[in-house]
């Protein structure tokens, strides 16, 4: 009885701290990152279009990036479940309860600017292109006024578009959900005399309803519309799922 107990001491996994699950999941991150890239390189080789425009971000549809690769795909689900082991160890219950001049003082812990680590959504990812060059991926928060700005950075000097921003704002539904608007996003040129161009977006229903059809079916869209459940917070990562079920990792930067 002593041996078997010993035995099954031995088999069980060792628990992780949480310390340990996130260096993981950064780990995962960047792995799911370089296979990604190098996906991107062989599709432009060969000669495999790219029709992402400025007017995609986060959340409008529901298309999962890891496609038919077989590797994307193992990769991506190795890094779901991290997110799920370390969304068990949540050090900030409800983080909404700070925004928008919500109570518990000090600011709303969201607010600042994270780079984007890892999704599985398709819309929210940029690829590299021969006329802008890479792409710099980040979000922007401003919890007490409510609002996410979701920007890209292209690389290239001699590129007309510089980069957009696109606007969201957020309304809080509970301690750890938000609901999206989109509002507009702004255009970036390097010109001398219309340096910026703002296009107004129409409601988020019908962005979402125009993404549905422009999937040809590929997405499954949630009847809740856009928004997310965070999952995890703390001072330098959070993690959050959509209500499409789109998963989205980001470092404070």
């Amino acid at each position: 009885m002593q041996r078997r107990a010993v035995l099954s001491e031995r088999a069980s996994p060792v628990a992780l701290s949480t310390p340990d699950v996130k260096a993981q999941l950064v780990a995962s991150c960047e792995a799911f990152k370089v296979a990604q890239e190098a996906l991107w390189a062989e599709e432009a080789a060969a000669g495999v279009p790219d029709s992402k425009t400025p007017l995609q971000a986060e959340d409008i549809a529901n298309i999962d990036v890891s496609g038919a690769s077989s590797q994307l795909s193992s990769l991506r689900n190795a890094t779901v479940i991290l997110i799920d082991q370390l969304a068990q160890s949540n050090p900030t219950a409800a983080p909404f309860d700070t925004w928008k001049g919500g109570g518990g003082g000090g600011g709303c812990k969201l607010s600042g600017r994270w780079k984007l680590l890892f999704t599985t959504g398709a819309d929210a990812t940029v690829r590299p292109s021969k006329d802008k060059g890479a792409a710099t991926v980040y979000q922007e928060i401003d919890g007490d006024k409510g609002y996410f700005v979701n920007c890209v950075d292209f690389d290239a000097p001699d590129a007309k578009l510089r980069g957009f921003r696109v606007v969201v704002k957020g309304k809080r539904l509970s301690g750890t959900e938000v609901q999206l608007y989109f509002r507009r996003v702004k255009l970036l040129r390097r010109s001398s005399w219309l340096k910026t161009i703002v296009i107004p977006l129409p409601p988020s229903w019908l962005l979402r309803a125009v993404a549905r059809r422009a999937s040809r079916g590929k997405a499954e869209i949630s009847e809740r519309g856009a928004g997310f459940t965070l999952l995890y917070l703390d001072d330098d990562l959070r993690m959050h799922r959509t209500f499409d079920g789109q998963y989205f990792v980001q470092q404070r930067a």
